[in-house]
């Protein structure tokens, strides 16, 4: 068992960095062509900030759909959790009252409405707690659309340049380690002799 310091804040924040890094690199990483690895990490762009439970599974149909890798729009639905899906649902919001013209709510009024959805027993939520929150869906909708969309085109633009130059660079390891071991023979593995019996 390891004892040491106590885990900080700034450990965490490390640590879902290290992770967030490491997922991107798996998705640049991938064996696949940069269209499709570009698509699929943008559809799981797209879907992450959509205001509606299973953003994963929307992200791999929205991927299939377009052609692209449904591995590489996996990764991207961490990006609403627990302790963001509220402040990207109000930015949504708010850029959907742009579009809407309604009537704005504070950050404390939207957090209030959710919580109070939250205590509500499962049959009054379903019978008119989602009449509360109406109010709020179709703006955020509105803004999740266009924030989704503005973040999946420049997540694709950054995805496929990320890819095609690492591709390049593979090309290029693999074309000049191909020139330094060209007056090499080449050796088969060994092969084992017939079993005796």
């Amino acid at each position: 068992m390891r004892h040491g310091a106590p885990v900080t804040r700034k450990g965490r924040v490390r640590r879902l960095w290290h992770v967030s890094w490491k997922a991107v690199r798996g998705v640049v990483l991938l064996e696949d062509t940069p269209y499709r690895i570009a698509m699929g990490a943008a559809a799981g762009i797209f879907s992450s900030v959509l205001p509606t439970l299973g953003q994963t599974f929307i992200g791999m149909i929205l991927a299939k759909i377009l052609r692209g890798s449904v591995i590489a729009s996996l990764p991207w639905s961490w990006l609403s959790n627990p302790f963001t899906t509220l402040p990207i649902w109000y930015g949504c919001y708010r850029v959907g009252l742009l579009v809407t013209g309604d009537e704005r709510m504070s950050f404390d009024d939207v957090t209030s409405l959710f919580t109070n959805f939250l205590d509500l027993p499962w049959r009054e939520a379903l019978s008119h707690g989602f009449t509360d929150l109406g109010g709020i869906f179709l703006p955020t909708l509105i803004g999740a659309v266009i924030v989704g969309g503005a973040g999946a085109a420049l997540g694709y633009a950054a995805i496929h340049w990320a890819v095609v130059r690492l591709n390049a660079r593979r090309a290029a390891r693999r074309a000049g380690w191909a020139r330094a071991h060209a007056g090499e023979p080449r050796t088969s593995a060994p092969v084992d002799p017939p079993c005796a019996g």
